[in-house]
């Protein structure tokens, strides 16, 4: 009987085929060489770091897909879990800038009111050594 269902390391292969980067890059990068993907090793299971490097470098793949070879049946709260992040991370990101300048033209207030008291403080004749 012929099996239906392709082993996770066949649909490895299949995304390392659809990168713009060579399938010896392409296993690098997720810490692996070719040979994991050839013969009996190709048999043997997917390491867990293989694939958070995976889905962290290659953000578009289809976890569910990499993980169960299909993608019927998927619950749908589980589709695009992968990609949500990275909108939440931008527009963070963007939060955190916007913080940066607000909180770059504080301090230089702060110094300009600084300046502004010690200027009074000259005009009213006032000591600083209180």
């Amino acid at each position: 009987m012929e099996n239906k269902f392709t082993n996770i390391k066949d649909r490895v292969v299949e995304i390392a085929e659809k990168q713009d980067i060579s399938k010896e890059d392409f296993f690098k990068s997720i810490g692996m060489t070719s040979a994991s993907f050839r013969g009996k090793a190709k048999e043997s299971p997917l390491n867990s770091n293989a694939i958070v490097n995976i889905i962290t470098k290659y953000p578009t793949v289809d976890l569910y897909w990499l993980l169960n070879g299909s993608t019927d049946n998927m619950p749908t709260e589980a589709k695009n879990l992968v990609s949500e992040p990275n909108y939440e991370y931008e527009r963070q990101s963007i939060a955190c800038k916007e913080k940066d300048k607000l909180i770059m033209v504080l301090q230089e207030q702060i110094v300009d009111l600084k300046s502004d008291k010690e200027d009074l403080k000259k005009l009213l004749g006032l000591r600083n050594d209180v």
